[in-house]
């Protein structure tokens, strides 16, 4: 049997372990292991690294054609077309391109299929961008930005793309931060500078992405909606943390650092309860999360505090017992729970 390399990963620890638990023997352990092959490997690896390098030559391309207006004006005198009429033939190609791929879905690599899908988003996104200019609807770019969400969202939908599912995130995030920046007082909107109104979407996200598990149509992006939020919300409360909920740099270097220590023992309860739940609920991302930025809260905490009064070996010594230490009683219980 031919699998692919995350499979075969899968089988040889399930085997490892059914050996090591006595439901195979050696020699049958042995033969199965040697039963189980990559589909391929290195030719289908080699195939995806030059789809990497086609996608990203092809993301620089679009750069330097679509961003670069004096080009663009060329393009447009010299055929003497509309912004309209450019908007109307990408409009065209895009409905075709996925028309295409949706075809020859069963018979590309899904490396492959995300690549095509990526262009076929770009396609799009250039659809979209002249029509906008066309309308002169593109003053503040939340209108170009909520549509380009929306419609990344219902093509991922419509072909179970997560390339492009991420691409409708990405774009949904800069709609929030422009939207809020245009209806911001002071800087603040709803009384949120900018940390503290993502750190509140980060939670949008992850109530979401609970939601989007139990809904069949779209739990193919689940875990990409669940990263997102888990993201914007950790690095929305590290920079409250550091500049609390004040409107600007110049309010914000008039207080003391010690005025916003409330928001760091927030962010470490934050973290510490991710870690637990990811521990708990046998989660690898919240608890890798919860790891990661209880570190980075303690660096800046250090950086913060004690960069000029506490000695460094002694600083980094607490934080090797205390993470020794933590290791150790996850360790204890581990061994201490029963095998099943």
């Amino acid at each position: 049997m031919e699998v692919d390399k995350s499979e075969w990963e899968l089988l040889q620890r399930a085997i490892r372990e059914w050996e090591h638990t006595g439901h195979l023997t050696a020699e049958k352990a042995d033969e199965l292991k040697k039963s189980v092959g990559f589909a391929g490997s290195e030719r289908l690896q080699i195939a995806q690294y030059f789809f990497f390098i086609a996608l990203f030559c092809t993301l620089l391309a679009f750069g330097a054609i679509f961003l670069d207006e004096k080009l663009l004006e060329k393009i447009k005198a010299y055929f003497s077309w509309s912004d309209l009429v450019i908007a109307l033939i990408t409009a065209l190609l895009s409905v075709l391109w996925f028309w295409y791929i949706g075809k020859k879905r069963n018979q590309v690599s899904n490396t492959a299929y995300e690549t095509y899908m990526v262009l076929g988003g770009l396609s799009v996104l250039t659809s979209l961008v002249y029509f906008c200019k066309e309308a002169a609807i593109d003053k503040t770019y939340t209108a170009l930005l909520s549509l380009a969400a929306l419609l990344l969202l219902i093509i991922a939908r419509a072909f179970r793309s997560k390339a492009l599912w991420i691409a409708a995130i990405g774009a949904t995030i800069g709609w929030f931060g422009v939207f809020s920046n245009w209806l911001s007082n002071d800087n603040l909107f709803l009384g949120m500078n900018y940390p503290m109104r993502y750190t509140a979407l980060g939670m949008l996200i992850l109530a979401i992405a609970l939601l989007q598990q139990q809904i069949k149509q779209v739990s193919f992006g689940q875990r990409i909606t669940y990263v997102a939020g888990l993201i914007l919300f950790f690095l929305g409360l590290w920079g409250i943390s550091i500049f609390g909920n004040y409107s600007g740099l110049a309010e914000w270097q008039q207080v003391r650092q010690v005025h916003v220590l409330a928001y760091s023992l927030v962010f470490g309860i934050a973290a510490a309860i991710s870690f637990y739940l990811g521990i708990r609920y046998k989660d690898e991302l919240a608890r890798d999360f919860g790891v990661l930025f209880l570190l980075i809260n303690l660096y800046t905490r250090y950086f913060e505090y004690f960069w000029d009064s506490m000695n460094k070996g002694i600083f980094f010594l607490i934080l090797a017992i205390t993470f020794g230490f933590v290791g150790w009683l996850l360790e204890r219980k581990r061994k201490a729970k029963p095998q099943t």
